[in-house]
């Protein structure tokens, strides 16, 4: 390579999707293209499968041995909305293939702590996609469909769908937002352009794809407070979604509690990037949940998780001592938590899972129960 060559800049284009950027990528570094010299630029709408035409023919060999991690990364920095995220990925590859094999493990490095911090917005961002977003039913050639709208902070349609799909099995729905949507059809997920308009539907739906039904002047008997739903996919099981979104709405359903009698609480997003845990997160949760209580007006708040415990009673409460206790609380007539589904079924011990899943129900149950008396006393 002559040195003109060397100092000519070189601009490729990228979809904002992780197989763009691993084809993009490949190209450059079997090129033996340093940051310095690329400038990247964003390609309109979804990838058809081509590459920048400076790329083409330079095979298709494998990216370089990089640690899972990063690709982890990746997937979800191409989904943030920041234009610097190509040249900061690149930048991050190619010091990880010319002799920075372990930068990832380099919290103060300054690139890494841009991508990491990059990634936990994308995450909450899906989170709060999750959580928020509400369904109405509609109609689509002559069969039911549920339709929302929606607009994220990120370009995380394709990362939320998978959940909203583990959340609503059984419901035909489309998801909208400006930049993407996505289409269940009970049998498989796609999807298509974004819609820039919110167009209302006509009717609500009333089904656990929406349980906020009731108005605010009507109150509502339980108010359900969940620890804030997660997307890792290193193992955990998120909260409400998928596996223990199914065992509680089973749950429920042998409690005699209806998806009519609930409000399921969204729960806030963590103040900027702290990853907070104890009772400093279980305040900012608490200070979020006092203005939703006040127009929902429970006769029951039903708090799953330590920390939403915490929240709903207080620093003091301590799951492994007051759980199933009811008690008075300024927010409604009643107030008692349990375990979260996502405690059940993380464990690995099936005994102990089986016990804990015994435990769930019975305060599920009491609960019910203790609903049914207050509404006798009315």
């Amino acid at each position: 390579m002559s040195l003109s060559d060397q100092e000519v800049q070189v601009r490729v284009s990228v979809a904002p999707e992780l197989a763009s950027f691993r084809e993009v990528a490949r190209g450059l570094l079997a090129r033996c293209l340093p940051p310095e010299r690329v400038s990247f630029e964003e390609a309109p709408g979804p990838w058809d499968g081509r590459v920048d035409a400076l790329l083409s023919g330079m095979g298709t060999g494998a990216l370089p041995v990089v640690p899972r991690d990063f690709l982890g990364l990746a997937e979800k920095v191409v989904c943030h909305r920041e234009p610097e995220r190509w040249a900061l990925l690149y930048r991050v590859l190619w010091r990880l293939t010319h002799g920075e094999r372990w930068l990832l493990e380099r919290e103060v490095d300054r690139d890494v702590q841009r991508l990491r911090r990059m990634e936990r917005a994308v995450r909450r961002d899906v989170r709060n996609l999750v959580i928020r977003v509400r369904f109405r039913r509609g109609a689509s050639d002559g069969a039911e469909r549920y339709v929302a709208w929606y607009r994220p902070e990120h370009l995380v349609v394709r990362l939320a769908a998978p959940f909203l799909v583990g959340r609503f099995p059984t419901l035909r729905w489309s998801l909208f937002t400006p930049d993407a949507s996505a289409h269940w059809d009970l049998a498989r997920l796609s999807y298509g352009a974004g819609l820039a308009w919110e167009a209302p539907p006509q009717a609500p739906a009333r089904s656990t794809a929406a349980r906020r039904s009731r108005t605010p002047s009507e109150g509502t008997p339980v108010m359900m407070v969940g620890d804030v739903p997660d997307t890792r996919e290193d193992g955990d099981v998120p909260c409400f979604v998928g596996p223990a979104g199914r065992l509680l709405e089973v749950v429920l359903s042998r409690a005699g509690l209806k998806p009519t009698d609930l409000h399921v609480s969204r729960g806030p997003p963590p103040d900027g990037d702290a990853e907070a845990a104890g009772w400093r997160e279980a305040q900012a949760f608490r200070e979020a949940l006092a203005s939703e209580v006040a127009s929902v007006r429970p006769l029951l708040m039903l708090a799953l998780g330590s920390t939403a415990g915490q929240a709903v009673l207080g620093p003091g409460f301590r799951l492994n001592l007051n759980r199933g206790q009811f008690v008075q609380t300024p927010w409604a007539r009643g107030a008692m938590a349990t375990f979260a589904p996502a405690d059940v079924l993380r464990r690995a011990d099936p005994r102990e899972r089986a016990e804990l899943r015994i435990h769930f129900e019975a305060d599920l149950r009491s609960a019910a129960q203790w609903l049914r008396h207050a509404g006798r006393r009315g």
